[in-house]
């Protein structure tokens, strides 16, 4: 709530005190969001895998994303990098630059990512290719 120019405030003519109680507000909001981000990753990630990825917050989370999604297609991502590391590389590297993460989130959340895929994954023919190997 900045100040008005013709009723100013004899202790901040400048409106510096309102200016700073917006930039507060925003502030929290900002740390609001983020709080809800690491707890959607969370909830995400409940059974606890481990990923030997983890570049970032936000890198370790979206590779745990491939992982959720490809157990929800039933494939092992474990067995996958121990057979297939180079696939499994490929799918991570697709991962970590998608533009998808919360759509991908919220399908894997409903339940539906195995169905929806198809329609947003940068790694949906590798997963299939998997599927059918």
């Amino acid at each position: 709530m900045a100040v008005s120019a013709d009723k100013t405030d004899s202790f901040d003519p400048f409106g510096v005190a309102a200016s700073m109680n917006e930039w507060c507000c925003l502030l929290k909001a900002a740390r609001e969001l983020r709080d809800i981000d690491r707890e959607m990753r969370e909830t995400m990630t409940e059974d606890g895998t481990s990923v030997p990825i983890a570049l970032s917050p936000e890198g370790g989370a979206k590779v745990r994303s491939i992982a959720n999604l490809m157990r929800s297609l039933n494939l092992d991502p474990d067995s996958v990098r121990r057979q297939q590391p180079e696939a499994m590389r490929k799918l991570e590297a697709a991962c970590l630059s998608c533009t998808e993460r919360s759509r991908c989130a919220r399908e894997l959340w409903a339940g539906m990512a195995d169905s929806t895929y198809p329609q947003f994954c940068p790694n949906a023919q590798r997963l299939d290719r998997l599927r059918t190997a």
